[in-house]
């Protein structure tokens, strides 16, 4: 029997390589005649690094047949092992089904026996199931005939004495009969799930030939039953070996209870690292997981008096990170301590795929490779989102932010057509989507387009590419549309979708990127399922088949040299590194939690002979134990929360700490290491030599005069009053936030659509009712108030039309208009409506004029009164006496000599009331002052006076500058002198 047991610090591809070369001597250069089985394609790639350098530093500069690969593909590739696949005798002639095949065979099942699972999702049903009839078929478990049978066998494992219950039962009868259903449909179909296939193909190739090579099985991997048999019988005839990390069974720890099964097939031959300094390390790690029943304290005392220094500071190191970023900031900067002192081979392993792409960011900031062979989900590439995203953009009218991130996507269009594509999304995005707020539909595009168009005088070479755009788009998705409300076979499904994806030039594109190349595959064997079994869909079922094919896909990349490795622990068992991070050591993540299923719990699976997680944790301790000894040192690093909620370190850590420190009286925590997480010598050191800015101090810019704009309105007045910063940067370089489309009425908009009501009540609107024209008094109180609300549901239709909550704002509006009415009807005992929505412009001193449009100018014959309707903030009447507050100066300045009032009022609250005014001579008086003031300032500001910001709280409470002016840089500058 050839097992071979090597220390946990052994670098085990190492000795396979040796092995290897060993056996295939007399044949060398040609390795034709030994296989190696690996448990992954990443020991694969490292082992026949290992296995070249070998046979070049013996003389052998190029090797022939060298064959590494797992167990499964080697079985699957029956031709090259001497077995002719589709032979009249074989019984695996018939294709195995595919994943995306069994979704739709079982699914189909499922909805034959739909009384057996009542309202339960039948997709997320037939995931439970394939998973379980997997194990079924590749651990041979063999259920009862009848479900009653099985019942009794499942109360069995349940541990029910007595009649078993009926949700039970109920459980039995699903599986039973689902499994039987599963048998007779592949039947029929003659073509086995996978399982099958891949066993019948395992018990032809069972049978020993003496042509046969010689196999040589590295690491611990999980056989299934059928499996385990092929390789034994090749263990026992001596055609193979296994080479294990491990202790022999006299000082079996609780880490090597996952080697219990394979060390029954006859007696390992133990090979022991010889460093002292390995020996040390490794004693206290396997007191960490003994093998017999003494307490921490005993083993720690033993430790101690074994080894009076710890052995551990040098080699094994953890950090305690006070958040994930930290976390992540951690590895990354030790990675690179790593790598300026010389590591070539470098692991980071980590069950977290956050945490993983978080250090991939970092890493990559600073110029350092990663092999990533973890890979992500196909759902998750650029290429899946661009199809994703057209998809979601037809299913919802065209809603803009689908709609845009499609349009942007590089697959959308050909490289030579990209800038002029490019450039017309951008019309499309700010001119139509945000200037119009126009949030969906292509023909409410179309329609903006053209007003647009007349509005602006645009040229055809603006609108002709919008329209063609948009007509594409309306092409490539009307088959798809066609197909939403009714089911279709899944091969007419698929048929449009690429027909569509053709119109719009994405399946090329697809072609081009290799993601995309993964989709197209991908799209093949769909087809290729749904004509095996043409099953009717409807559409919602299409895209959970559709996207469920897309998320169990995993897209690598070609992995780039590089000397970090980024992987997880079942990836990092055999490997060998310089030094190794293990990130994540929480209890989430290590040892982690057992898969819950829909069926069958530990007991059940045990009486069935499936796996449990007691042989999974056998496993990911053995795991976790080789990684503590896989490098000279090692970086243990957890986060102490998460989101706020605290987070607890895993058991296996918690073991490691507790034994040090009873042993050793002191924590195994790096704590220079966490310190530099903080420092700024743990930054990346910039490439530029030049030094870096001053901090930043309040800004106190000078505005060019060639800047200063020429005209003036109260906003921009009142931007120069509340801080004079805002006026610099909103006013005079004219910068503001980017639009967004408001598929929601905001304050804002009711006030203009209020705005908008009384001016066609007061005024005349195109295609609006309106206006008022008989005299307004208690007996047209009614007919007044019939006529604002039908220009009230007028002006709000569209808003209506794009979201039926918009509701709520017009009944807000009409419950309002009584109230308003009866001011008006009181208003015109002395005041008649004169202009309304009233453009005005006066000129000033040192050449500025100022601008402005009136919302109503009411007279009585010899005096004008000016209202602004307010429906949001309305300034203190405290503020507007003061001057601070200068929109009703202005409005009086903007008006004639004969402004006798001017008045906010407000249209917000369940009354409708003056609420802040200028009267008489304070008119004028605030006015002239208002004006002075604001000549004085223009003349100032040409003369090169500072434009300083307030950074006070209530100036930046509602400031869409702050991340221009970097406020929260500079709060602590408080120096008067800065103002």
């Amino acid at each position: 029997m050839s097992l071979f047991l090597h220390a946990y610090s052994e670098d085990l591809l190492a000795r396979a390589a040796e092995r290897c070369l060993y056996h295939a001597a007399a044949q060398c250069p040609d390795l034709s005649r030994v296989v190696v089985l690996v448990a992954d394609s990443l020991a694969s790639r490292a082992l026949r690094v290992q296995i070249s350098a070998l046979a070049q530093a013996r003389g052998h500069p190029a090797l022939l047949g060298l064959r590494i690969l797992t167990l499964r593909a080697w079985i699957d590739n029956g031709i090259d092992n001497g077995i002719e696949n589709g032979s009249p005798d074989s019984p695996d002639t018939d294709p195995p089904l595919s994943d995306p095949a069994r979704h739709l065979l079982l699914v189909d099942a499922l909805r034959q026996h739909s009384g057996l699972f009542g309202e339960d999702d039948p997709w997320r049903l037939a995931d439970s199931l394939l998973e379980l009839f997997d194990e079924l078929t590749l651990h041979r478990a063999e259920l009862p005939e009848t479900a009653p049978a099985l019942a009794e066998r499942l109360a069995k494992g349940y541990r029910i004495d007595g009649s078993a219950p009926a949700a039970l039962n109920r459980e039995a009868q699903i599986v039973h009969r689902l499994w039987r259903a599963w048998q007779e449909q592949t039947a029929a179909l003659h073509r086995p799930d996978p399982g099958t296939h891949y066993l019948h193909k395992l018990q032809r190739q069972h049978p020993l030939r003496e042509d046969e090579p010689f196999y040589i099985l590295v690491g611990l991997q999980t056989f299934t039953p059928a499996e385990h048999e092929w390789i034994t019988a090749r263990l026992h005839a001596g055609r193979a070996e296994w080479l294990l990390h491990g202790n022999l069974p006299a000082q079996h720890t609780l880490a090597d209870r996952a080697l219990n099964d394979i060390l029954t097939l006859g007696t390992a031959q133990y090979r022991a690292d010889d460093n002292a300094d390995n020996n040390a390390i490794r004693t206290f790690l396997d007191s960490v997981y003994p093998h017999d029943d003494a307490d921490l304290r005993t083993r720690a005392a033993a430790l101690a008096s074994a080894n009076a220094d710890s052995p551990a500071p040098d080699k094994l190191g953890t950090l305690a990170a006070d958040s994930a970023e930290q976390e992540a900031r951690a590895i990354d900067l030790q990675v690179r301590r790593w790598l300026l002192a010389g590591k070539q081979r470098i692991g980071i392993v980590t069950e977290d795929r956050r945490l993983a792409r978080r250090v991939r960011a970092l890493l990559e900031r600073a110029g350092i490779v990663l092999q990533d062979a973890g890979g992500w989900a196909l759902s998750t590439t650029s290429a899946a989102a661009c199809v994703e995203r057209w998809l979601q953009s037809m299913e919802e009218d065209f809603a803009h932010q689908p709609l845009l991130d499609f349009l942007k996507s590089s697959c959308a269009c050909a490289e030579a057509t990209r800038s002029a594509h490019l450039a017309t999304v951008y019309r499309l995005e700010h001119d139509i989507i945000q200037h119009e707020n126009i949030a969906r539909g292509l023909e409410r595009y179309r329609r903006h387009i053209e007003y647009r168009r007349h509005r602006l005088d645009w040229p055809p070479a603006i609108v002709e590419p919008l329209h063609a755009l948009l007509d594409r788009l309306a092409t490539a998705a009307r088959p798809l549309l066609r197909m939403l409300n009714r089911a279709h076979p899944a091969r007419m499904y698929l048929a449009t979708l690429r027909d569509s994806l053709t119109t719009l030039g994405v399946w090329t594109s697809l072609d081009g990127d290799d993601a995309g190349q993964r989709i197209l595959a991908l799209w093949e064997e769909l087809d290729a399922a749904a004509q095996t079994l043409p099953l009717s869909l409807s559409w919602r079922e299409f895209r959970t088949w559709f996207g469920r094919a897309l998320e169990d896909k995993t897209f690598r990349p070609s992995l780039a040299n590089g000397p970090v490795q980024l992987l997880t622990l079942e990836q990092s068992q055999s490997l060998h590194f310089d030094a190794l991070v293990c990130g994540a050591c929480d209890r989430e993540h290590l040892p982690g939690k057992d898969r819950i299923s829909a069926f069958f719990n530990a007991g059940v699976r045990r009486e069935l002979g499936l796996p449990t997680w007691e042989q999974r944790l056998d496993l990911r301790r053995y795991q976790f134990r080789h990684l503590l000894e896989s490098a000279p040192q090692i970086l243990l690093t957890w986060r102490r929360e998460e989101q706020g909620e605290p987070v607890l370190p895993s058991p296996w850590l918690e073991a490691l700490e507790s034994l040090h420190r009873l042993a050793y009286g002191r924590s195994l925590e790096d704590i220079e290491l966490k310190a530099l997480t903080v420092s700024e010598q743990g930054a990346v050191a910039p490439a530029d030599a030049a030094p870096l800015p001053a901090p930043p101090t309040r800004p106190r810019p000078r505005l060019p005069a060639d800047l200063l704009p020429a005209t003036v309105s109260a906003s921009s007045h009142q931007h120069l009053i509340d801080c004079p910063y805002r006026y610099f940067a909103a006013d005079g370089l004219r910068l503001s936030p980017p639009d967004e489309v408001r598929e929601r009425l905001q304050k804002s908009d009711y006030g203009e659509r209020v705005h908008r009501c009384l001016e066609a009540f007061h005024g005349n609107v195109e295609h609006l009712p309106g206006p008022f024209t008989q005299a307004f008094s208690a007996a047209t109180r009614d007919a007044a108030i019939d006529l604002l609300q039908r220009i009230a549901h007028a002006v709000f239709a569209r808003d209506l039309e794009d979201n039926f909550q918009h509701r709520g704002w017009l009944k807000r509006w009409l419950v309002l208009i009584p109230d308003y009415i009866d001011w008006q009807i009181a208003r015109a005992a002395n005041w008649r409506v004169e202009q309304v929505e009233a453009q005005l412009e006066r000129p000033l001193e040192n050449g500025l004029t100022l601008k402005g449009r009136l919302d109503r100018i009411d007279s009585d014959g010899q005096h004008r009164a000016i209202v602004d309707y307010k429906t949001g903030y309305i300034p203190a009447q405290a503020a507007i006496d003061a001057g601070e507050a200068v929109q009703l100066p202005m409005y009086a300045l903007l008006g004639t000599s004969a402004v006798e009032h001017v008045e906010y009022l407000q249209l917000d609250k369940q009354t409708v009331r003056s609420a802040g005014q200028l009267s008489g001579a304070a008119v004028m008086e605030l006015r002239d002052a208002v004006a002075a003031r604001l000549a004085a300032t223009h003349s100032a500001l040409l003369a090169g006076q500072a434009l300083p910001a307030w950074g006070d709280p209530d100036s930046c409470r509602h400031c869409p500058m702050q991340g221009v002016c970097r406020r929260a840089a500079w709060d602590n500058d408080n120096n008067p002198s800065t103002l």
